[in-house]
Parts: structure tokens; sequence; C-alpha cells
């Protein structure tokens, strides 16, 4: 703003106090007195330049980008080769997203003043959006050439790099902005966030959460922030040994934006950075059958993680994926059972720790096995609980935890006299497993049902999810919502823009959406979406229904229906979002042509289909189940999962007992390995199933980002994210790209022009 008064034009010396007065409260974002300051001018001088270059300043500031234009343009009439005029025209249609015509403004200003690096800096950023890349690279160059220490000029030049697939390149710029910038400045944050995504992809993990998490720190206000550390956590094997982690990691299990799975491991981390847990944990494993005196040997390692509070924190939060912790707190539980008997004084003191431990019972769905000998003392234990003064008795809240951690307190006598007369010390514990099933029971009488399924193998799938609804979950990972269009381009970013309709309230099916978590995740992508969530299985939509009730969603629709059925809506959608669903069914290609149909005709399909590549260790698993006779239900579940870690598993099932799998639960056992009926694709496959659905292929979601990086990086050529046959090369060479399970974007074909 100072610079447009270096050459004040005649007559305004008079009013020269009162125009440097209101240039100095725009610049203190002072809107309304810069405002009243330059209308003052105008009354004295109309059309004076650098009045209306204040008012379309304060204009483009209070959210008026189109009123501004109005005034720049009035205001470069009058000094048409003033640079920041010329810079503030294009910053005004940069804003209202008219990309193409903000360039030239920004190109002009820098053409005016060839040292103006924030011209030169903007111009790269507005290019980088186009896509017009070598474009926005020099653009960033020439910034840099007049301030090399400019930091919009060095992130966007990272993120140049990063469009480019070269993490390795977009590092140097991103280093060189973290140390330019200083505490405080607002692109510190940011700086440090894409850095350290970056060190990510280039397999430095430690160091990547580690700058981060000083994204965090530099930012605790940005919730954006904290979901990138929680996003990047999610199965991480290691952690930052920054003082301030764990301080950080306890803030994220208390956050309702963020789901506490992906938090697991890294907690996991954080307690083995303690040598002394790490070696008692390594040795359990060692030794699987001698749990009880290794404890012993290691009480002082052992007392110290049940007590950290990080530990009890992932205890009550989210299934822990650690076979050594497993099999700890199997013994731990079983201890515990033996107080209640012999000891419940002793018993008191450990209440903490017995809720804790009965809330991670429930979150795994007693996945744990008990020998018979528990069983027995447990029964006798609900016998002796089964009075009119329940709670009175020495330790009674200790014996009920210790329960709830055998058993779901709904399944025994207890119930009903738990939910007359709670004890205040197991709220937690009675909400979960007494208060939310009963709520979730109400929610699945009154569901509406399309139609009653009857495919065979609909009616198999249906019945293992009304015994196993999956996944359970506590709390999901939140985003803000975007707009339809930029919420696909976000994901297909080489996408025409004009090729993805442009929607305030999206129609979206979701179709299979289990106990809601995939709902969620469109209901918090989409802004404005209206939608629509069907499943075969009540169990699973009353699940589903409390949990989006519960997160406030009045958009959502439940339906009990079967996707066969579907074309009895005669409803059409702008987005189907199907994950992990088609591959169950009987005829995965008759699924997918319903769901087609569905579409309307620029509409999307988001999919998820099991790779046969990825599932090796799966189908490997499967055949060991089928040879040893494992049954279907969670005594069998249990006995195998027993089995695999007291005798250990064979090489190739390594995978599937990975803290990435889904191991660790009841249900998501069973899903994995135990399911009635699944179907595996190679991508070549996937393209002929499409082909005679009418649909076209978009593009695949990779696993990590890194993984795209090498992808683009081995397959330059324009096009290689939508080429099937070079994706299945890939995968074959790199069998993990994808995880289990291909994410995929589809549309209806459309006619060649």
């Amino acid at each position: 703003m100072r610079r447009v008064l270096s050459e004040p034009p005649n007559g305004l010396e008079l009013i020269l106090p009162i125009l440097q007065q209101a240039v100095a409260h725009a610049n203190a974002g002072r809107w309304a007195e810069a405002e009243k300051g330059a209308q003052r001018v105008l009354k004295a001088k109309p059309l004076d330049p650098s009045a209306l270059n204040i008012l379309g300043t304060v204009a483009m500031n209070t959210g008026r980008s189109a009123e501004a234009i109005v005034w720049l343009q009035q205001a470069a009439g009058g000094q048409p080769k003033n640079p920041f005029i010329q810079f503030n025209l294009g910053e005004a249609h940069r804003r209202i997203q008219a990309y193409e015509i903000a360039a030239k403004f920004f190109q002009r200003a820098a053409a005016l003043k060839p040292d103006f690096a924030e011209a030169h800096a903007s111009s790269g950023d507005i290019y980088r959006l186009l896509g017009q890349r070598a474009e926005a690279e020099r653009s960033y160059r020439a910034a840099l050439q007049q301030a090399p220490a400019m930091l919009t000029a060095l992130n966007g030049l990272g993120l140049l790099q990063l469009q480019r697939g070269d993490a390795a390149a977009a590092s140097e710029p991103f280093e060189a902005g973290c140390k330019a910038a200083p505490a405080g400045h607002p692109l510190r944050p940011i700086l440090l966030a894409n850095l350290g995504l970056v060190r990510l992809q280039l397999g430095h993990g430690s160091e990547g959460l580690g700058l981060l998490a000083q994204s965090v720190e530099a930012a605790p206000e940005d919730a954006e922030a904290w979901r990138r550390l929680a996003a990047a956590l999610r199965h991480t094997r290691v952690a930052p040994a920054m003082p301030g982690f764990r301080d950080i990691l306890l803030q994220l299990f208390d956050r309702s934006d963020v789901n506490p799975r992906n938090l697991a491991t890294a907690a996991l981390a954080v307690l083995r950075q303690d040598p002394d847990i790490d070696q008692l944990l390594e040795t359990i494993v060692r030794a699987p059958r001698d749990v009880a005196q290794t404890l012993e040997h290691g009480a002082a390692a052992a007392t110290r993680l049940l007590h950290d509070t990080l530990f009890r924190r992932l205890l009550a939060s989210a299934p822990i994926p650690d076979v050594g912790i497993e099999l700890l707190l199997v013994q731990l539980r079983a201890d515990l059972l033996r107080l209640a008997d012999a000891e419940p004084e002793a018993l008191e003191d450990e209440l903490g720790l017995a809720v804790a431990l009965g809330r991670q019972s429930f979150l795994n769905e007693y996945v744990a096995y008990a020998d018979a000998v528990e069983q027995q003392r447990l029964n006798a234990l609900v016998a002796a609980l089964d009075r009119e003064d329940l709670g009175a008795g020495a330790g009674d809240a200790a014996k009920v935890a210790v329960l709830a951690a055998y058993r779901p307190l709904a399944s025994t006598p207890l119930a009903a006299r738990l939910q007359a007369n709670p004890l205040p010390a197991l709220a937690d514990v009675l909400r979960e497993q007494l208060a939310e099933p009963a709520e979730e029971a109400e929610l699945r009488a009154a569901l509406p049902v399309l139609k009653p399924p009857s495919d065979t193998t609909s009616l198999a799938v249906q019945t293992q999810y009304e015994e196993n609804p999956y996944p359970r979950w506590t709390r999901c990972s939140l985003g803000e919502a975007l707009p339809f269009r930029k919420a696909i381009q976000s994901a297909l970013p080489d996408l025409p823009t004009h090729e993805i309709p442009d929607l305030d309230r999206p129609r979206v099916l979701v179709a299979g959406c289990g106990t809601g978590l995939e709902t969620m995740r469109v209901a918090t992508t989409y802004r404005g979406a209206s939608i629509l969530a069907i499943d075969l299985s009540a169990t699973s939509l009353a699940y589903a229904k409390r949990k989006t009730r519960a997160y406030g969603l009045a958009e959502v629709e439940h339906l009990q229906a079967d996707i066969l059925d579907l074309p009895t809506l005669q409803e059409r959608f702008d987005l189907i979002d199907s994950f992990g669903v088609l591959h169950h069914m009987a005829n995965p290609a008759q699924g997918l042509q319903v769901l087609a149909g569905l579409l309307r005709p620029d509409g999307v399909l988001f999919v998820g289909l099991y790779s046969e590549i990825g599932r090796r260790a799966v189908v490997e698993a499967r055949a060991h189940i089928a040879r040893h006779g494992y049954r279907d239900d969670p005594d069998g579940i249990r006995a195998l999962r027993r089995a695999l870690m007291l005798d250990g598993s064979p090489p190739a099932l390594d995978d599937v007992m990975s803290p990435a799998s889904d191991f660790w639960t009841l249900s998501d056992c069973r899903d994995l390995l135990f399911h009635v009926n699944e179907h595996r694709f190679t991508l070549p496959q996937i393209g002929e199933m499409l082909s005679a659905a009418g649909l076209e292929f978009l593009g695949v979601q990779f696993g990590h980002a890194a993984d795209r990086s090498r992808y683009l990086a081995q397959n330059p050529r324009s096009g290689a994210l939508r080429d099937l046959a070079r994706l299945h090369r890939h995968e074959r060479e790199h069998p993990e790209i994808f995880g289990d399970t291909y994410r995929l974007w589809v549309r209806p074909r459309r006619a060649s022009k």
C-alpha cells in the first residue's frame, strides 16, 4: 500500500495526511477506518488511484472480491503502469478463482517491475494451480533470484516438485524455507509440515514425524496440523525422540476429530523407547508360554508400563496391535480374576487398571483366549455378584470391571442391576457395554428395509455381519469438507476441472456402509452432501446410525438393502462410494453393473476391490485355516490366533499379523481371514469388468504418497495414472504398493469426440 503513494498525483498534497492515515489503517487490518479515509479522499479528488486502490484492497480483504475488482480497475485506469495495482488485481481475481486472468495481472506487475518478487511468486502459484509447471517454475525461480529467502516462493517451488513426483527435489526448498522462517511466522508451520511429509515420502520416518510434530507445536490452534500428524502416524513403527512428542500424542488421543486406532502403533513405539519395556515385550514374544515368569523377572518394567499414562490411554481408546502386549494382558486378566476371588481388597487398588482392561477387551471384542479354569472362575464371579446389593460389597466395582474384561456386560445377568443402579467408577464401561448397545437395539428396530435379500451369498454375508459388524470404531478422523468439484479434483488432480460437476448438494450413495466409518468419511469430504447409506446388516446399520447421530449428521439416511435390489429405488447419484463390498458378492461384475446404472451421466464411482497380488498372505492364511480346520466362529478365531502366537506363524503369514492388518479384533479378524465369500482381482481383470459395465477408469489411490511418487518417477509419461497395464506391471514389481485393496475411481464411459 505505501508503494502506491510513492508518486502522489497532482493535488494530492492537500489530502495526503488523510490518505496516509487510510493506508496505515489498511496495513493494520482496520478495514472500516481505511474505507472511511479513502472515501473522504475521493470526495475531494474523485477517481484518485491511490484511494481507489485502498477501497479495492478493503473490499478484497472483507470477502467482496468482485467489488474489489471494480475499484481496482478504476485505479488502474488512472495509473495503468502502477505494478502494485496490477498485483492487487491479480490477487482479487485469484480469490474468485479466475486463475487465467489473475496470471495475466501478476505477469503484468512483474513486467512493470522486474524485481517485484511477490508478483513472480504469485504468478508461480497460479501457474501451479493451472498445471502449467514449466511457467510456474520459471516464476518461482525469478522470485527467488530477487529474494532468495522468500518463503512463499520456496514453499510453492517445493509443492511444484511434489506435483512432479520428485520428493527429493522438493526437500531442498522446503528445508531452506524452514531455516529462513522465524518463529511465529504464519508460513513456518506450513513449511515444517511440508518438509515433514516429504521426509516421510523419502523414507525418513522419525525425522518426518518430528517435523510434523513441530508444525503442531508452531500452530497448536490449527486443527488440520493435528489431523495431518495423526494421519502420518497411522501404522508407523517409529516415533520421534523429541521431548514433547509424548504430550502431543496424549493430546491426539483426546481429540474428537482423530481416530485413536491411527495412534496405536505410534504409542507403542513411544512406550518401547524405554529399553526395559522393549526388552520385556520382546522376551514375551520369544517365550510366549512363560509370560508369568517373564513378568516376575521384569516386574519393575511391567509395573512401569501398566501405570504409564500413555499406555492407560491406549488401553481405553483403541485395540492394541502387538503380540507381546496381548499376551501380557491375557496374563494380567487371569491374575486380576484370581485376585477377585482370593483378595478382593487388593483388587480394589487395581480398579483403574481393571477398568482400562475391560474397555480394551470390549474394543477388541474379546478376541483373546481364556482357558477352562478362567471360565470356571468367571462363572463363579458372576454368581457371586448377582445379588440385590451389588456395589455394596468389598471390591464390587473392580470385580465387575474384571468381568467386563472377559464378557460384554450386556450378555450377563448383571446387566439389569447395573442399569438400574450404575456404579460411578464404571461410568465409561457401562456406557460402552450397556447404554450404547441398548441405543443400537432401539435404532435397529426402527430401520427402514428396502426388501429382504434373497440371494444366497447375500444372505450368508448378512449373517456374518449381523454376528460381527465391521469395523467397530469409537471416533473417526475428520477433516474440512470441500465443495464437490474441489474434493474430486483433490483425489484426481489430473482430471480436467470442467469434467467434474460443480455441485452444492451432491447426492451420494454409500453402497455397503457397514458400521458408518465410510459414511463419516464421505460426509466430511463432500460439503453439503445428501447421503443414502445402505447395508445388508441391520446390526451394522444401527451402529452406523448411532455414530452418525452422535456426530450430528442430519443429511444421512440409512436403509437396509442388498445392492442387487437397488434399481428399484428409481434414483440416480452424483457419487457412489462402495469400498470393500463388491468383492463379497456372488458376482461382483453384476454388482458393479447395478451401481453403474445408478450413476448420473456425469457421476463418479469410488470402489474398493481386493487385489490378488496384495492379498497373497491372506490367501496363504485361508489355506492354513482350511488345513487345520479352524471354525469361523469366535472360538475358532481365538484358537487360530492363540496357535499363531504361541507356536509361531509360518513366514508367509507374517503380514497377516502385522500391526497394520485386521488381525487384532474379533470382527476384523473374521472379515480378514474367515469371510464367507471373497473374490480377488488383478488390474487387467478390473479393466474388463469396467468395460463390460460401460465404465472408464479415472485413477487409483496409492497406499502412500511415496508409492505414487515412485510410480510416476518410473512412469513419467502423460496418462500413466490412468494406464491399467502399466499400473499392473508396477504392482507385480512392488506388491505392497496398493495394500490389499485397490481404491479406484471410475465414471460412465463418455462418447469419443
